[in-house]
């Protein structure tokens, strides 16, 4: 009996463990990994009294050294100051901060210790907060599977190392974004759940409410869903009937509750100002085909009408209209809140199910597709422990709209019958059946709300960060449903798992295109894909794979003027025969212009947006800033994006908006992202001929 207790014990310790010391390895055994800033990091750093310790280049590079500013003669009155928050106005509140204060302490005291520069703050100690939340959920999640049997508990410690210990959940730890405390705080809500449902306790309920506090406060945006958890929340009272511990679970609901309306209250002006802009005129209004009725229900003056397609991070010279005057401060901002953009939605049901669908599209990548992760390569995209991460985009299955939908539904329907079975059989209805039913429909609400909210609340802008929620609630769900197979009887289990496969394999099926032979490279025939056929008959084709890598300039992302193009005009057809050559035909090509290029487009009032995925990589490119150019030989455009096979990394005719030095290429996985022009990519060619 005791050796028994000791295994239940050693179980979950060991399991944790291996979980710290993995996410450690994944982070930090060899070049440090980590995100780059997007710009979220210096109202981050502007409360808690931090700069960086070089600047240079840091939207594209992770940086692993900051600088903290430190006041006081002795040492307590430094770990005073450590503590205390920028108190300028327009700073928002948010518990993430004390994990900061907390980690810049711990930096403080080891500079201390080693007698070195007491300002110099290494992200580390930030990162090796969470690492240790990480591995405290994990403790209480193999816990409470430490009773089940073993194949219940080698699935559960599987499925927890590989899927979230991905690097896709742990490059967050090395950054200043809530996300990374939202994803421990969930994971220790799952976790405090569990035991809260094994052995229900006054301790364990306190900080599940703590745990829901930092949840709620790590995104602001988390606070709607933070207010219904507390509240089902409730549901701990069924577990045990003494009346101290009721008492104790009704007080921290209201004060949870409390303090997570707080937060919102806390809210700044600014940020109320910044997501509405963005969910009316880059979410409600955005490619409408009544853009002049819709501002019209919204309440909003037809003047503003110029606005519609532009988002809140623009540069100020690209907005048809100044946006920082009183006057559209009353008439937008006073005017129009996240209310009426709701009505409006419930108006037009069919256009929010498209938004929806969007918004579940973009939720395939874990990691944010626009930042960097190296110290010293910009936009390089490390593929460290990321098995998981590769699994969940090549399947498909946990974002494509119609599957996400339909496991919605199922799940929402089978809860609610459930629910009203046991009501109308009140026999068979104990304490923890009323509990696990608040349980799912916390899980429920959780799913269709962090489904919806992103494209409600900020409107398509950055939208797959603001999914990466909605990820990790599709991520559970799914270990959920493995660890429900794996418990089935094997008939049912072999049923389970075929439906699952079929279905996977049903999304990998793909048309096969047309090939063809045209031309020779290196001694060897080049083989085409067919991408489209003209009304003169003449042949749109790409070559099938890379015929060879290379960059795309050594200084800047000018099609016109680059390496890449001079190349596939010259030395790439040089083994051609005089018929063959004579059967290209020119192409004019739509190229777009980054926006200090600006002044060169023969067309277009705004920088090209930044889209990772490739239906949407054309996004509002018609209005975007270009120019044309009559091309022999060129690379895919972005009207090939949407049917083009991906094979490999290559680049693809598109600069990247906002910076001359990059151009945006298709990575091996069928995301679209950019890079350097000077880096090292493959070259699929592309032409027109005329038929035979």
């Amino acid at each position: 009996m005791i050796a028994l207790k000791e295994n239940k014990r050693i179980f979950p310790l060991v399991g944790a463990i291996i979980v710290f010391a993995l996410s450690v390895c994944v982070l930090y055994l060899g070049d440090n990994i980590g995100l780059s800033d997007n710009g979220d990091f210096r109202r981050v750093m502007l409360v808690n009294n931090m700069e960086y310790e070089d600047e240079d280049n840091y939207y594209y590079l992770f940086k692993q050294d900051y600088k903290m500013n430190i006041e006081g003669d002795s040492f307590l009155e430094k770990i005073s100051y450590l503590c205390e928050s920028n108190s300028e106005e327009d700073i928002y509140s948010s518990p993430q901060f004390i994990i900061i204060k907390a980690s810049k302490i711990m930096n403080f005291v080891v500079n201390w210790i080693l007698v070195r520069d007491e300002t110099h703050y290494d992200i580390f100690y930030l990162a090796l907060i969470y690492i240790l939340m990480l591995s405290m959920a994990a403790w209480g999640i193999f816990t409470f599977f430490a009773d089940f049997p073993r194949k219940i508990k080698i699935t559960v410690f599987v499925i927890f190392i590989i899927m979230f210990c991905d690097s896709g959940y742990l490059l967050y730890f090395n950054s200043l974004y809530g996300e990374p405390l939202q994803y421990v705080a969930l994971m220790m809500l799952i976790a405090l759940g569990l035991l809260i449902y094994k052995r229900p306790t006054i301790p364990k309920v306190a900080c599940f409410f703590v745990a829901l506090y930092f949840f709620a406060g790590s995104k602001l945006a988390n606070v709607p869903y933070s207010i219904i958890v507390s509240l089902l929340a409730l549901s701990f009272v069924f577990l045990r009937k003494d009346r101290r511990y009721k008492i104790g679970v009704g007080i921290s609901v209201v004060l949870a509750a409390l303090c997570i309306a707080n937060l919102y209250m806390s809210i700044p002006e600014w940020m109320h100002n910044d997501t509405t802009y963005q969910s009316v005129f880059f979410g409600a209004v955005k490619e409408s085909e009544t853009p002049e009725e819709d501002l019209a229900e919204l309440g909003i003056d037809q003047k503003y009408l110029p606005l519609v397609n532009t988002n809140a991070y623009m540069e100020a010279d690209e907005y048809p209209i100044d946006i920082t005057t009183e006057e559209f401060k009353q008439d937008f901002y006073d005017n129009v809140s996240k209310a009426d953009i709701a009505f409006f939605y419930l108006k037009h049901p069919i256009r929010f199910l498209k938004k929806v669908a969007f918004s579940i599209d973009k939720a395939s990548s874990l990691r944010p597709l626009n930042l960097g992760n190296s110290k010293t390569v910009i936009m390089d995209y490390s593929n460290r422990y990321s098995a998981w991460s590769n699994l969940r985009v090549a399947s498909k299955f946990l974002y494509t709209p119609a599957i996400v939908f339909a496991i919605a539904i199922i799940m929402t329907v089978y809860v609610i019958l459930i629910h009203m079975y046991l009501v109308r059989n009140k026999k068979e209805t104990d304490e923890k059946r009323s509990y696990l039913i608040m349980a799912m429909y916390v899980l429920i609400a959780g799913l269709w709300i962090n489904m919806c909210l992103p494209i409600l609340g900020n409107g398509e802008a950055d939208i797959m960060k603001h999914m990466f929620l909605f990820s990790n609630c599709m991520d559970v769900l799914f270990a959920g449903i493995i660890i429900g197979i794996v418990g089935m009887k094997t008939r049912n289990k072999v049923i389970s798992l075929s439906v699952l496969a079929a279905a996977v394999l049903a999304l990998q099926i793909e048309p096969a295109k047309e090939t063809v032979k045209f031309g020779t490279y290196n001694g060897k025939t080049v083989i085409w894909e067919v991408m489209g056929e003209y009304e003169d008959g003449s042949l749109l084709l790409v070559t099938k794979d890379c015929v060879t890598e290379r960059i795309f300039d050594d200084e800047n992302n000018m099609w016109e003027t680059s390496d890449l193009r001079q190349w596939l005009n010259s030395d790439f057809i040089s083994e051609f025969t005089m018929d063959e050559l004579a059967r290209i035909e020119t192409q004019r090509n739509e190229v777009m212009l980054s926006y200090n290029d600006r002044e060169l487009a023969v067309s277009g009032n705004h920088t090209h947006y930044w889209s990772a995925t490739r239906g949407e990589v054309a996004d509002l490119s018609e209005t975007a800033y270009k120019y044309y150019v009559d091309d022999i030989v060129f690379i895919p455009t972005l009207d090939m994006m949407e049917t083009i096979d991906v094979s490999s990394s290559y680049w693809i005719l598109c600069p990247y908006g906002y910076n001359d030095k990059m151009q945006r290429y298709m990575k091996n996985d069928g995301f679209i992202l950019h890079t350097n022009v000077d880096n090292i990519y493959g070259v699929r060619a592309a032409v027109r001929v005329k038929p035979e």
